[in-house]
Order: structure tokens, then C-alpha cells, then sequence
């Protein structure tokens, strides 16, 4: 049961993260309504690509990440696919979660200790690189204690938040609005495909058994914490919502409530950094075969030189690598998928029945997104 709880967390706590803050803002832009559709449908989706993710690993003797199992499924090709998609995603995400961490911290701090949106950046850095470099153990134990405190500080928000919600915010459908908005945003508040290795190693002995229940809940979780958090919030601030969600609220509860929640997104961020940072160290070692100090030195500098050499546009970070390359992956681990069925190494504990049809649903979904996403 331990082992199984930390699965979860691990997952959830991947899952949730800085993406969330810009649900609400996306909802206020499209519509409560379809906001809700769109995570409903792409809740589903994920879900489905986490379990074919999850079979993959089970019929794979061997231990890999996304780019290792690219290599044994379609060779070379797929290895370099899969490594552009893998490095540039998750680089991409933990710049997101340095910035924005850098700017919650910053907030955290101000009153007791003054410091620039820089420092805080570094601050997060230092922590967050810090932890994942001392391993698994570590991170799997911070992900439990933090991903909890952040679900229940989250609903409690909500909680206090939904009596000062106004009725009139909840449109079904915004007039004249941004109705593809929210499918870049919600797609990258979902990812947490990279975790699926990593709670692999919790479950020994037993993870096909348990592993497919895991990938369900950890990956339904998020979306029953978000649609609350999206009500919450639209309900209250309704068109003065902000990208961040927070700053819309401010001049409604105060700055006492700008910190609270300052708290709550530096949780979010920090326990999907720990994750995500893990899975790019761990893939240098395990399909590049990098000793570990190359490892952990590749991992923290390319986030850092990105950041100083000014690529800090926190929407455009967050809406491209949700919408192209959270598609792209999601296509990559369609084809991994289906060859793995053919070619794996070891019969899984549970194989996910999708028909020729569902298939091409889903890829012709991941693939509009992307196109549509230049378009837009």
C-alpha cells in the first residue's frame, strides 16, 4: 500500500503543476462550459496514452525511457524523433517551472525578503536540481508529503473561493471567443507521461498487477482537481481573470490571498520539476549511456542558458509545448505502442484494447492540435 500510495502521488504530482494557473484564464477566454468539455475529452485522451505508455513499459523487459523505447520499436528514426520531442519538451517545461516558480517564490518572500524575479529563478533552481540529483528516493518521499499538502491547500482554496462565485461568470460558451484556447493549455496540465518509468521502479515485483489502476487515478485525479480550481476561480473573478489566475483575485481578497496562492503554485511547480528533472537525468543515463555527472550537469544547464539568454514568454512556453509537441508525443507513443504489441520482450499484466478506429481518433486529434496550434 505504501509503495502504492507513492505511485500515485508520484504521478499526480507530476501531473499537476504550473500548467493549472492557466486554466482558469482559458476558461474565461472560451467559455466554462466548453473548458469543461475540453478537459473532460482530453482527460480521457491522456488517460489513454498514459495506459498504452504504461503497457509499453510492461512488455519491455529492459529499462528505458521515451527515447530508449523510440530506439527498440522504430529504430534509429524513432530514436531521434523521440529524442527532439523528449529533450525539447521536458527542457521546455522546466524552463516554464523556473520562471514562474521564480516569480511565485518572489512573491512568497516579499515583505520578509526582498528579492528580483532573477533570484528567485536561481532560488528554485538550486533546490529543485538539488533534490533530483540525489536520486529517487528522495524524490519519491517529497512527492508524497507535497503533492498532498498541494491538493488539499488547492481545494481549500476552492472552497473559500466558491462562496464569492457569481452565477453570471459561467457561461457555457463565450461570445466571440477564444474557442481553441484551451486545448494547448489543458494538454500540457495533463502531461505526466514521463513519471510512468519512474513509479515502475515502485511497484517491483508486482507493478503490472497494480500499474494500470495507478496510471487511472493518478491521471483522473488532476482533472477532478482542476475542473474544481477552474470553477473556483472563473466564478469569482470571472472576465478580470488572469493568465496566472492569481492576480485577477487580488483586488477581491487581497494580498494575503496573492501569497496563499503564490504558495500553492510553488508546489505545483516544484514537485512536477522533481519528476521531470529525474526523468531527463535518468535518460542521458539509461539511453545514452552518460555517466552521472554529465547527466545532472545536462539536465540543470540547458533550462538555465535558455533562460539567460532570454527566452522567458512564459504563454508561448506554455502553449507550444502543450499543443505541438504534447501532440507529437502523443503520436510517437501511439507508433511505439502498436510495434510493441508486435515486438516486446515480455507479456504484459494488462493490455489496453483500442480498436483501428479509436487509434486513428486519437492521432487525428494530437495531429489537428499541432497543425491548428501553427495556424493559430
Amino acid at each position: 500500500m505504501k509503495n502504492y500510495i507513492l505511485a500515485v502521488s508520484t504521478l499526480v504530482g507530476t501531473i499537476i503543476g504550473v500548467g493549472m494557473f492557466g486554466l482558469p484564464y482559458a476558461a474565461a477566454r472560451a467559455g466554462w462550459g466548453l473548458a469543461l468539455v475540453y478537459l473532460a475529452v482530453l482527460g480521457f485522451v491522456v488517460t489513454l496514452i498514459h495506459l498504452a505508455y504504461g503497457e509499453i513499459v510492461l512488455r519491455t523487459t529492459s529499462k528505458h525511457r521515451l527515447v530508449g523505447y523510440a530506439e527498440i520499436y522504430l529504430g534509429q528514426t524513432g530514436k531521434l524523433a523521440g529524442s527532439v520531442i523528449f529533450f525539447v519538451t521536458l527542457y521546455l517545461a522546466l524552463l516554464a517551472y523556473l520562471l514562474i516558480g521564480g516569480e511565485f517564490l518572489r512573491i512568497i518572500l516579499s515583505g520578509w525578503w526582498d528579492i528580483s524575479y532573477t533570484t528567485g529563478v536561481m532560488l528554485v533552481a538550486i533546490f529543485g536540481f538539488g533534490v533530483v540529483f540525489k536520486g529517487l528516493k528522495v524524490t519519491g518521499f517529497l512527492e508524497t508529503v507535497l503533492t498532498t499538502l498541494l491538493v488539499v491547500m488547492i481545494l481549500g482554496l476552492a472552497g473559500y473561493t466558491f462562496n464569492l462565485s457569481d452565477k453570471e461568470n459561467f457561461s457555457l460558451l463565450k461570445a466571440d471567443g477564444d474557442y481553441f484556447l484551451p486545448y494547448g493549455i489543458i494538454l500540457f496540465a495533463l502531461a505526466g507521461g514521463s513519471a510512468i518509468p519512474e513509479i515502475r521502479n515502485f511497484l517491483s515485483g508486482r507493478r503490472g498487477q497494480v500499474l494500470k489502476s495507478v496510471i487511472i487515478l493518478g491521471t483522473l485525479v488532476p482533472v477532478f482537481v482542476y475542473a474544481i480550481f477552474i470553477t473556483a476561480v472563473l466564478g469569482a473573478s470571472g472576465n478580470a481573470t488572469s493568465p496566472e489566475a492569481l492576480a485577477g483575485l487580488a483586488s477581491i481578497l487581497g494580498q494575503t490571498f496573492v501569497k496563499y496562492g503564490a504558495f500553492i503554485g510553488f508546489l505545483a511547480v516544484i514537485t512536477s520539476f522533481f519528476t521531470i528533472g529525474l526523468n531527463i537525468q535518468n535518460s542521458f543515463r539509461l539511453d545514452f549511456g552518460q555517466s552521472k555527472f554529465l547527466s545532472s550537469f545536462l539536465t540543470a544547464a540547458v533550462p538555465l542558458a535558455l533562460f539567460f539568454y532570454g527566452h522567458n514568454d512564459f504563454i508561448k512556453i506554455l502553449s507550444f509545448t502543450g499543443a505541438v509537441l504534447g501532440g507529437l508525443e502523443g503520436l510517437l507513443l501511439l507508433f511505439i505502442w502498436r510495434r510493441a504489441k508486435k515486438r516486446g520482450d515480455r507479456k504484459p499484466e494488462y493490455q489496453l484494447g483500442l480498436s483501428r478506429a479509436a487509434v486513428f481518433t486519437l492521432a487525428f486529434i494530437f495531429l489537428a492540435g499541432v497543425i491548428y496550434q501553427f495556424i493559430y
